[in-house]
C-alpha cells in the first residue's frame, strides 16, 4: 500500500494470469479494505469532460479494467494527481475526499467498489475533513 495524501491510498492488486487471461478478484477485507455495498463500471469511449467533481460520505476502490484515467484528489489541505493505467492497483479513496476523474484514454473502464449504497451517499462541492473522520472506519 502506498499513501497518496492523508486519506487516499494504492493497493496492489493480485492479477492471476494464466493462458486463458487474467481475473482480478475483489474481497472485502482483502484487496477491497471495506465491505462494498455498491459496486458500478464507468465507461468512456473518449476523452472528453472530467467526471465526479465531488467528495463522497463513503469509502470508494476505483480500479482500471481497461484504458487509463487520472485521478485528482485532494483532502482540504493537500492535493494529487495519480494516472491509473494497470489493474494491478487499485485506490482507495475514504470518504470525505474530493475526487475528479480526467484525462481518460480512448475506451477506459473502470470498476468502483463503494461503502454504501447511492441513495445513502451525499455528495459535496469540496473537501469534506469532518466527514472524512466521522465515517470513515479505516
Amino acid at each position: 500500500m502506498s499513501k497518496i495524501i492523508e486519506g487516499v491510498d494504492l493497493l496492489p492488486q493480485v492479477v492471476h494470469s494464466d493462458p486463458r487471461g487474467n481475473l482480478i478478484s475483489f474481497e472485502e477485507f482483502g484487496n477491497v479494505p471495506f465491505y462494498p455495498k455498491r459496486v458500478f463500471v464507468i465507461t468512456v469511449d473518449h476523452s472528453g469532460p472530467d467526471r465526479g467533481g465531488h467528495a463522497n460520505s463513503c469509502d470508494e476502490l476505483i480500479s482500471v479494467v481497461s484504458g487509463a484515467v487520472t485521478v485528482e484528489v485532494d483532502n482540504g489541505y493537500h492535493r494529487r494527481s495519480v494516472r491509473l493505467e494497470s489493474n494491478n492497483e487499485a485506490l482507495w479513496i475514504r470518504a470525505g475526499i474530493l475526487i475528479v476523474l480526467k484525462e481518460f484514454a480512448p475506451r477506459t473502464a473502470l470498476l468502483v467498489c463503494a461503502s454504501e449504497r447511492y441513495e445513502d451517499t451525499r455528495h459535496f462541492d469540496r473537501p469534506q475533513t469532518s466527514v472524512a473522520r466521522i465515517l470513515c472506519s479505516a
